[in-house]
């Protein structure tokens, strides 16, 4: 009984299975945290009488112990209840234990100073109108008067309060060319100093970030008025522009007047009609928030990408002689060549007892295997080298080798102390091993290795803070020790390799996100480049859906790379819509595991909702087929005919190379997915379909309201960031600010721009410095107010004033270049089902004709097996129409009449039986590209001649020519060593020269082959290993009737009676009774 209960085990649903893994680790910790502290109060044998005064010590030990702080809080609960059953059984009252939580919460904006200094700040925005309004006409205005209202209307009304900021905008006035125009508004690409965190690295010590300022509608006026009249003196400092106006409006200005403004002009432009800024986007504005914009560079190659020509001779040129081996990249050579050297060099190190110094050793070593060092080993190892102070003849051999210069070489170690051989090992595993290391992500940049040294310098910086955390002083002297050496080896570098000069604590405290997006149409392009590749045959069709899907979920998900290689089938959930559970599993005792890279990055991806229509129903085919194969823990992304995760080099070596050939100068990766990906859901989430969402990304209006309805349960909520951040698989959304978000910027001053203030046309005439040119405004005598949103056109066109503009995106002509051969929609009807050309495989279109069988319902064996309802319902009027052809007696020619299925053949189990099968489909479709008359002879015959009780078709002795002339043609179609010709006296009634085929065929039985009675030949497959008649013969060429092309005409079909084809099955059955009857 227990058994049969194992075998019937009550499935669990995912909900279900994620709740049970949380009880087992609830379960787990309170275990542990039990054990632990029970130990402990076993080894510290508190008295009664001590116990109230050790309070304090178990405290200090519960903090130090626990890992995280559910474990601290099972601590606490057990060390609560230990006291209340030692009050309980031994009559004491001691008082219980208590635990404290810090919790200081972020100061609010709404504060009693803030609406007292909002007063302030209405008085002063009056004052403003009443100047404006007063003056006698534009003319009134001094140049620097208009810059004045350019700054304090971008504080009050923009949402630029930073000093950086509004000095970057300052900056930019004195050359207004980096302002641009996309949709019905303007972008300005201001660059503001940065302390430590931003995206543009101007030196060691000088980083600035990208700030995109979105002009607001007043702001665009006084712009367009500083354009007009060519003002290019600006010779003031912010603080002094601002203190003219107040001049103007008679208001007081004091010293702290400018940061009174910067604190509180958020008071205006946070209460402005239409403008919805929600509170996460306005700490972005006031930078409370650390988040980061996109250059101009970087945005122009999102929104508007440029992309090499005459991609197609490209391809010819260099993927022929680099993409075909694309599928081997999992065993990479760089990889292998810095263990091969990481290994020995350690052994040399490592070395106790020696007749030869161990620079010398280490000198021999790297000659003798020069060719395996590239540039970055090369360096580190001179470096290790000049540390024991060589002589002048190993450096000139060294040189020979390693081509550098000897005297500089020399110059680089002749004023340090020769480097003691029990020293050797702390080098080596602080600087060499991990730039070693690190040093291999960089082996294929286009960049100069001079220019890469910070980054590296920087990761191993990284990898050493652990001060911070542990506060043991052995791990701060570690990383001071790191920064000494770093120090050493970079002027090695400077010596030798003509490095630049920098700082390394500086570098040790910056923080520069990668700011890059890659927008919709040039993502397009590197899937159609992925297209043609497999449209040349430089990648298979498997490895091509493997990197297409890979790509598709990096892009729409925002999953990181390893998160993607390390799914299995099973975390993909659903029947019909498709979740992603990324999740860790596996332990290094099984070899299998796979970690995360942080606890809040279990989360569940809603795959169905995220993905486009056709990128879901390639998803979907693709987890269909891996679910077919029914393996234990099945990797979702393998090589073929392997479980093993994928190497990331298989991934992301072909994305370089598409990219590399694709744009004329980029900075993207893999990790760009990511970015993008987080992107498109700040639009999707936080803004209208209309302007941003629809020119910004490639989703359909339809396609965005169902994401909306997806993801958010109030679509005027203030949980938006919280689900991308879950999404990205963040606790929080100050991580994906600072390090992913990067339009935020774009967002809020499109936001910031709904607000149209009520201003009479004359006045928005004077404020802009209207003139004769601006012909296109529409300003009419009937309205009296000036309509900013007709004018929203013509006043972005009018502030670019003729600059120099973005070119358009060539995306089109390429998308069509490439479009030309192989944008072609797949017809599931021109080929076999089962071979690589069909791109359903054997095992997908088996297991349809199973649910088929089962239900007799082809469109629900569509919808369960992601297929074209219009397919499946022509196989299964063609199994319906085969299990009808009956023999000259009246039997079912491919059923036995005892057979209690007639939809489809059995399924075959043995190996070889197998192996003929995946033959079978492997030369099906080769063959029938060049010869379908070929094929359907074949079919044909077979139809004619198969019958339910034989394996193989059988002919009379006077119709031998037929079957010599059947077998020339089928014979391609299954392995030469299981055919066999049954028979008697074979050799001697066949003419070798009239049956030259099936007399050598005769020719190759042995004794392992049986011998028979019957009087015509059989012409069948049968394994002498097992020792019977192969049943893939008939299995193979059923199956092949069934899923055949539409061109394949069946003559034998044309034979049954019109009143017969294509009943359903059940009806057949009835009428067969009813003739018995």
């Amino acid at each position: 009984m227990s058994s049969f209960n194992k075998k019937i085990q009550k499935k669990r649903y995912a909900e279900d299975r994620r709740q049970l893994q949380r009880n087992e680790l609830e379960k787990t910790l309170r275990a542990d945290a039990e054990q632990e502290l029970r130990q402990y109060f076993d080894e510290q044998k508190f008295s009664t009488e001590d116990l109230i005064q050790a309070y304090p010590a178990i405290y200090e030990f519960i903090k130090r112990k626990a890992p995280n702080l559910a474990w601290k809080k099972y601590a606490h609960e057990f060390f609560r209840t230990y006291i209340k059953d030692l009050n309980k059984s031994n009559n004491l009252d001691f008082p219980l234990p208590y635990l404290t939580f810090e919790m200081k919460r972020d100061e609010p904006i709404f504060t009693l100073d803030w609406i007292q200094a909002g007063h302030e700040i209405d008085i002063i925005i009056e004052k403003l109108w009443d100047y404006w309004i007063l003056a006698q006409d534009s003319s009134a205005f001094s140049n620097n008067e208009i810059i004045g209202n350019i700054l304090l209307c971008s504080m009050l009304y923009g949402g630029l309060n930073q000093t950086s900021s509004l000095n970057a905008l300052l900056e930019h006035l004195k050359n207004p060319a980096k302002i641009q125009k996309i949709c019905d508004f303007n972008i300005i690409f201001l660059e503001p100093l940065s302390p430590s965190y931003g995206d543009l690295f101007v030196d060691e010590k000088t980083i600035r970030k990208s700030r995109n300022f979105i002009p607001d509608q007043l702001t665009r006026l006084w712009l367009i008025h500083f354009n007009t009249r060519q003002i290019r003196d600006i010779s003031l400092d912010v603080n002094a522009y601002l203190h003219l106006i107040f001049q103007k409006i008679k208001h007081p200005y004091t010293n702290k007047t400018f940061k009174f403004l910067r604190d509180y002009a958020n008071f205006n432009w946070l209460q402005l009609q239409n403008a919805d800024i929600d509170p996460a986007l306005s700490q972005c504005l006031l930078e409370d928030t650390l988040t980061c914009g996109l250059s101009e560079h970087e945005f122009e190659n999102f929104a508007f990408p440029k992309f090499k020509t005459q991609l197609s001779d490209e391809i010819e040129r260099n993927v022929s002689s680099t993409a075909k081996v694309l599928p081997d990249l999992n065993t990479s050579e760089a990889v292998e060549n810095v263990i091969f050297i990481h290994k020995n060099l350690l052994k040399i190190i490592r070395t106790s007892s020696t007749d030869q110094p161990i620079a010398k050793l280490i000198i021999d070593f790297c000659l003798r295997h020069q060719e395996q060092f590239n540039e970055f080993s090369k360096r580190i190892i001179l470096w290790l080298i000049s540390l024991y102070q060589p002589s002048s003849e190993q450096i000139k051999e060294l040189s020979a080798t390693f081509d550098f210069d000897t005297t500089q070489y020399t110059k680089a170690f002749q004023d340090n102390q020769k480097l003691a051989d029990s020293s050797i090992y702390t080098y080596y595993t602080r600087i060499t091993e991990p730039f070693l290391t690190h040093a291999l992500q960089y082996i294929d940049a286009d960049e100069d290795v001079n220019d890469l040294l910070t980054k590296i310098y920087q990761q191993i910086i990284s990898n050493t803070r652990l001060a911070d955390e542990s506060n043991q002083p052995e791990f701060k002297k570690s990383k001071d020790q790191t920064i000494r050496m770093l120090k050493r080896f970079h002027t090695f570098q400077q010596i030798v390799f003509q490095a630049e000069d920098f700082e390394l604590e500086f570098i040790s405290s910056q923080s520069r996100p990668r700011a890059r997006i890659i927008g919709h149409t040039a993502f397009q392009v590197i899937l159609k480049k992925l297209n043609q590749l497999l449209h040349d045959h430089s990648i298979s069709d498997h490895y091509y859906k493997l990197l297409k899907i890979i790509y598709i979920l990096a892009y729409r998900t925002g999953m990181r790379i390893n998160e993607i290689l390390g799914l299995r089938v099973k975390d993909i959930e659903g029947l019909n819509q498709f979740s992603i559970w990324v999740q860790p599993y596996g332990s290094k005792k099984q070899g299998n595991q796979h970690l995360l890279k942080t606890d809040s990055a279990e989360r569940i991806v809603p795959a169905y909702a995220l993905l486009k229509d056709d990128e879901y129903q390639f998803f979907s085919d693709f987890v269909v087929e891996k679910r077919l194969e029914n393996k234990k823990s099945l990797y979702l992304f393998s090589n073929l005919n392997e479980n093993k995760k994928l190497n990331k080099h298989t991934v992301t070596v072909p994305l370089k190379l598409i990219l590399n050939q694709v744009f004329k100068g980029h900075h993207y990766s893999f990790h760009s997915f990511r970015h993008t990906a987080a992107n498109h859901l700040s639009l999707l989430l936080n803004c209208e379909y209309a302007p941003l969402v629809q020119k910004l990304t490639d989703y359909s209006e339809n396609e965005y309201q169902k994401i909306r309805a997806e993801l958010l349960q109030n679509q005027h909520g203030q949980n938006h960031w919280f689900v991308i951040a879950h999404l990205l698989g963040h606790i929080e959304p100050v991580e994906t600010f600072k390090s992913y978000i990067h339009l935020s910027y774009l967002i809020a001053g499109q936001k910031l721009l709904k607000y149209h203030p009520d201003m009479p046309n004359e006045l928005a005439k004077k404020i802009m410095g209207h003139n004769a040119t601006f012909k296109n405004l529409k300003i009419t005598n009937d309205e009296k107010d000036f309509n900013f949103e007709k004018n929203q056109a013509v006043l972005a066109t009018i502030l670019l004033n003729d600059q120099t503009k973005w070119l358009q995106s060539n995306a089109t002509d390429i998308l069509d270049e490439l479009s030309l051969q192989i944008d072609q929609s797949h017809d599931f009807f021109a080929f076999f089902v089962g071979t690589e050309d069909s791109k359903i495989s054997l095992q997908r279109f088996y297991e349809t004709l199973n649910i088929l069988e089962t239900t007799n319902d082809p469109e629900s064996a569509a919808q369960r097996m992601c297929l074209p309802e219009e397919l499946v319902n022509y196989w299964y009027e063609n199994a319906l129409n085969l299990a009808n052809i009956k023999s000259k007696k009246g039997n079912p020619r491919l059923f036995s009449i005892e057979s209690s299925t007639q939809l489809k053949p059995a399924m075959l189990d043995t190996a070889e039986e197998l192996h003929a099968v995946t033959y079978f489909f492997e030369h099906l479709q080769k063959i029938a590209r060049k010869k379908p008359t070929q094929i359907a002879c074949v079919l044909n015959v077979f139809l004619n001649r198969v019958t339910a009780s034989h394996t193989g078709i059988h002919y009379r002795w006077k119709d031998i020519d037929q079957l010599e002339h059947f077998y020339s043609q089928v014979k391609a179609l299954f392995p030469a060593k299981f055919w066999h010709l049954f028979g008697q006296d074979l050799q001697t009634k066949l003419d070798a020269k009239q049956q030259p085929q099936l007399f050598k065929l005769a020719k190759a039985s042995t004794d392992k082959h049986p011998s028979t009675q019957e009087e015509f030949p059989r012409l069948q497959l049968y394994s002498v290993k097992d020792g019977h008649a192969l049943a893939a013969f008939k299995f193979c060429l059923h199956l092949a009737c069934i899923g055949r092309p539409l061109s394949i005409q069946l003559n034998e079909l044309d034979d049954i009676s019109p009143s017969t084809v294509n009943k359903p099955m059940a009806v057949l059955h009835q009428e067969e009774l009813l003739k018995t009857d």
